[in-house]
């Protein structure tokens, strides 16, 4: 009866063994579609829309990947090519504004408000302004 007892515990042992190899020789790692969507958003260097994900609801998330993943990024690359050459500019002019350039109304008095506001339409009518971009959704 001794050796039918060791024989089961070695037996108990060797599949522990195994499963723990098993364990740690897992397949590899096949890309989740939100990682599938990062590397290809890195081709047109946004990948970085992602980085605040964690903060949205799981609606929210679901509801932003569907977005991007409808969006036609060849396309819209070559919209920004085309309209940048027929402009005579390099692609490489559109560039991240210096955080010195930056500033917001918060703060401001009523005055400088007005200032900016007139400075804008001013522009705007000139033909100068093309794009205002906010970010933050505050």
């Amino acid at each position: 009866m001794g050796e039918v007892s060791m024989e089961r515990e070695n037996g108990a042992v060797a599949a522990a063994a195994a499963a723990a190899t098993t364990e740690m020789v897992s397949p590899p790692r096949v890309n989740s579609p939100r990682q599938a969507l990062v590397e290809r958003l890195k081709d047109y260097g946004q990948e970085d829309v992602f980085a605040l994900l964690d903060e949205l609801s799981p609606d929210e998330r679901d509801f932003l990947v569907r977005d991007i993943e409808n969006l036609d990024l060849p396309r819209i690359d070559r919209i920004i090519r085309c309209s940048l050459h027929s402009q005579g500019l390099p692609v490489a002019a559109i560039e991240p504004v210096p955080e010195n350039w930056v500033s917001t109304v918060d703060g401001r008095t009523m005055e400088d408000r007005e200032k900016w506001w007139k400075m804008g339409l001013k522009t705007i009518y000139e033909g100068k302004l093309g794009v205002v971009l906010l970010s933050g959704g505050q």
